[in-house]
């Protein structure tokens, strides 16, 4: 029995250039990613995995320096008893970071072609195939025309690609490529972890990276021979992304809101986590949210919000101070309409806050 960590989509290096958070979070962000690397490497040694299979993106290559490089890979190479297993990804292409660790290392192994090769270790009558990106874009599937497993042997496959066959990042056909007769499948370059075939897995990313990826993040611990398949996800992330949909109505007071936006947030996960808050409903016009928002805001780790709601205005009063202009004529035209439905009392709302946001800046 071969065991070993399915990981990928680590984006070591990233600077978080785009993201929401501020840059002293993203350099935060930034160490604990590398923090959650060397992680996943002692525990591997830990618990005496053979392998540590990475399925492309270790790396974020426009933003990775020289020490970052040095830093991993020496991590990498200190651990002897550990076989590392490499493919690159479309954020780190083989000639732009890999190429010069080739046969550097006796325990690591990087695969260096755009075609399907193997990579044999023959003391777990293993066999590992595997591919690395040299391109920004792959726009057909991979050719397993020359692929011919030994079944005798537990066999692996590696691919940084996506099941979505009109993709442009190497589209596969996971359904073919599974009734191959491979023992696992490790795949990387969707950041969901999870189930897609037999036997076949995305391990997803380690460490979220932004909003868009919530939930627990972490690798799989596999145990692996030819009748069975022990697949184990262990949980790496320092931090999770949490969004919270918070939904408000014109009776709630201060005390109210600020109850609704903490009551359903442990203090573990609220001094811990990124949060985000989208807010919706409609919200008393004489209240500042801004301000709730800034008290709110110091007992948290992060936290950062989109405003949807809606003021809940005197709209006859507003009326009577607009009915010369644009404003008062947009109130007289939506009365027209059947205000006891919700999506036109919305439409109402939401056009006279953004026409007094025009006028005031409010």
């Amino acid at each position: 029995m071969v065991k070993f960590i399915h990981t990928a989509d680590l984006h070591l290096g990233s600077v978080f250039e785009n993201a929401s958070f501020t840059s002293n979070v993203a350099k935060i962000r930034r160490a604990e990613m590398f923090k959650t690397f060397e992680d996943i490497v002692r525990l591997a040694m830990a618990v005496k995995d053979n392998f540590l299979l990475i399925s492309g993106d270790l790396f974020e290559e426009k933003y990775c320096t020289a020490h970052d490089l040095k830093r991993v890979f020496d991590t990498l190479a200190e651990a002897k008893t550990l076989e590392v297993v490499i493919i690159a990804g479309n954020h780190d292409l083989f000639s732009n970071t890999y190429k010069q660790f080739v046969n550097q290392y006796p325990n690591i192994h990087i695969f260096s072609s755009e075609k399907i090769e193997k990579k044999s270790f023959d003391q777990w009558n293993l066999d590992i195939y595997g591919m690395s990106w040299d391109k920004s874009a792959y726009f057909a599937e991979p050719d397993f025309s020359k692929v011919s497993l030994d079944k005798s042997r537990i066999n692996i496959l590696m691919l940084h690609a996506d099941i979505a066959t009109t993709s442009t990042y190497l589209p596969i056909n996971i359904k073919m490529i599974s009734e191959m007769g491979f023992d696992y499948i490790a795949l990387g370059h969707i950041h969901k972890n999870g189930q897609v075939a037999e036997r076949a897995y995305y391990a997803g990313c380690p460490e979220a990276l932004d909003f868009k990826e919530t939930g627990e993040r972490g690798i799989y611990r596999v145990a692996l021979d030819k009748e069975t398949c022990q697949v184990e996800f262990v949980k790496t992330a320092n931090r999770e992304f949490v969004v919270s949909q918070i939904n408000l109505n014109p009776d709630m007071g201060y005390i109210d809101i600020i109850r609704l936006l903490t009551s359903e947030i442990n203090h573990e996960s609220l001094i811990k986590d990124m949060h985000r808050f989208e807010i919706s409903g409609m919200i008393d016009s004489a209240i500042n949210l801004n301000e709730i928002i800034e008290q709110v805001r110091q007992s948290f780790f992060y936290l950062e919000y989109v405003n949807n709601a809606i003021p809940d205005f005197d709209i006859e009063q507003i009326k009577a101070e607009n009915e010369d202009n644009i404003i008062g004529r947009f109130i007289e035209k939506m009365q027209q309409y059947d205000l006891t439905d919700e999506v036109n009392r919305e439409a109402l709302y939401k056009g006279v806050h953004v026409l007094l946001s025009e006028v005031d800046g409010i």
